[in-house]
């Protein structure tokens, strides 16, 4: 269950939004009271009652806006009681001093907004101690390694918890809590309001993660990155699964640079059967994997890791380097048969960039007998990768001067918030019959692909290629064929004008 968080400096606008969380679906809503700026009035808080509440008023201390007499705010939450609320969230220090009546069920809380305390385990027990029917651990944690001890604390307490490890790299604990138990998760329902560091929005747990269909058998699948927020994969995945009637979920984990061990070892309990990577990791997790297939060897890069439930084994694999031929090969028109030449093969391909996508994507093309050519803004990185793949260079100045047949753009130039930038002047689209591929996604119709239509060139956006390689990575999870036109579908719903969050 979704407990939607809801706080408003006015008495009417919380109580028009507590209506509008409970048409939207919520089941259950913390009303936040501290944030009322004037005196906190109950009886017409409560008067219509649209869902199920938790009450609560958090000190400043706690991460929360109450700054008027601690003994007020005390005498408030004993009249919420006796009022009926169906949760009152009493902070740990203050439980013993407000008792038990009625049916109201009792939450009792710790937070550190600064840290994870080093005698948590004490914390803990201390909660337990005090009547409780939920205990709620809400800590700010650094690493990995905090974040999975504070989510394992659900699988130990003696009542229900409620486990979060605050802070983006905590996220994961604000979704996986249902596996392991938790009464439920706490979400805020306007999303331009987060109440705690790493709140997911109501609207994107349910959407995109369905959280409500999360239970101790789902089966936990990763994408791993610094930045994660703003990946597609969960939502793209999870409607796949969805659609297929799976008890399976794909959750972001902050990854930083230098942790991918620690996302391994110490996240190992987690089960996790599969794990999309992203930057900065596709190169970096080599050294970490037991088993390789030939293009993440011949690609240097890994995108996907299967890992084994029984061994722990880690094997890696690379649909972006599949996606991307895909991609080209479906916009040429396919292959007359399938061990048929590639329409790819002798065709001149210019690829701009020398990154991690553009090597993948360069030895694709040399696999099919294309003739290429690498550009880069930094000449000794192109003629670097020149060597690797055995293909030519041009200089980045001359680059639009090449006669070409396809242009490969795997620069970031043209990505969003930079959407007015192309890597290619418009003289470079002279050539009849030309077909230009920007593996950029956001946005899906960058500058260099409006330039290209304009002048009447095929286009391949990085929408196709996104959303195939996460085909290909839902076939390997699953062994299904995954449901294309869906997480089509999705991706342009939350790329679009009026996406969702």
């Amino acid at each position: 269950m979704i407990c939607a968080t809801i706080g408003r400096g006015r008495h009417s606008s919380l109580l028009e939004e507590w209506k509008a969380a409970a048409e939207a679906g919520a089941d259950l809503v913390e009303l936040r009271l501290d944030c009322l700026r004037r005196d906190v009035d109950l009886k017409r808080i409560l008067k219509v009652r649209h869902t199920p509440i938790v009450c609560t008023i958090r000190r400043t201390a706690d991460g929360g806006l109450w700054r008027g007499q601690e003994e007020k705010r005390q005498q408030l939450l004993r009249e919420a009681i006796v009022l009926g609320v169906d949760y009152v969230d009493i902070e740990v220090d203050i439980a013993p001093e407000i008792r038990r009546y009625g049916k109201t069920k009792r939450i009792v809380s710790y937070h550190n907004m600064q840290a994870m305390p080093e005698d948590l385990d004490d914390v803990v027990y201390r909660c337990e101690e005090l009547d409780p029917d939920i205990i709620k651990i809400a800590v700010q944690t650094k690493t990995l390694a905090e974040a999975s001890q504070v989510l394992r604390y659900a699988t130990t307490a003696k009542f229900p918890a409620i486990t979060i490890a605050m802070g983006e790299i905590g996220a994961f604990t604000r979704i996986l809590g249902a596996k392991y138990g938790a009464p439920f998760t706490y979400a805020g329902f306007n999303p331009e309001r987060q109440f705690a560091p790493g709140m997911f929005s109501f609207r994107r747990l349910q959407r995109d993660f369905h959280y409500n269909r999360i239970n101790s058998q789902t089966e936990v699948y990763a994408v791993i990155g610094d930045p994660i927020e703003q990946s597609l994969s969960p939502a793209v995945h999870n409607a796949a699964f969805r659609h297929l009637g799976l008890n399976k979920v794909l959750v972001p984990f902050r990854v930083p640079d230098g942790s991918l061990p620690s996302f391994f070892e110490d996240l190992a309990w987690l089960g996790i059967k599969g794990c999309s990577v992203t930057i900065p990791h596709k190169e970096a997790i080599l050294p970490l994997l037991h088993q390789k297939e030939g293009a993440v060897d011949r690609t240097k890069a890994c995108n996907t890791v299967l890992i084994d439930a029984n061994t722990g084994e880690r094997t890696g694999l690379n649909t972006d380097y599949r996606a991307a031929m895909d991609s080209l090969e479906m916009a040429m028109g396919g292959r007359s048969a399938d061990d048929g030449p590639s329409p790819l093969f002798e065709k001149q391909v210019l690829i701009l960039g020398a990154g991690g996508v553009a090597r993948s994507i360069a030895f694709g093309l040399e696999r099919r007998g294309a003739v290429v050519t690498i550009t880069n803004r930094h000449d000794e990185r192109a003629t670097a990768l020149a060597e690797e793949v055995s293909c030519r260079t041009v200089t980045w100045a001359g680059r639009a001067s090449l006669l070409t047949d396809v242009v490969v753009n795997c620069t970031p130039v043209g990505m969003h918030p930079d959407v007015d930038d192309t890597p290619l002047p418009p003289a470079a689209f002279s050539r009849a019959g030309m077909m230009v591929f920007d593996t950029i996604y956001h946005p899906e119709n960058t500058m260099l692909i409006k330039l290209a239509r304009e002048r009447g060139a095929s286009v391949v956006t990085g929408v196709e290629m996104f959303v195939l390689q996460a085909a290909h990575q839902f076939n390997l999870y699953t062994g299904m064929t995954a449901p294309l036109e869906l997480m089509r579908n999705v991706v342009k719903r939350k790329l679009g004008p009026l996406r969702d969050e």
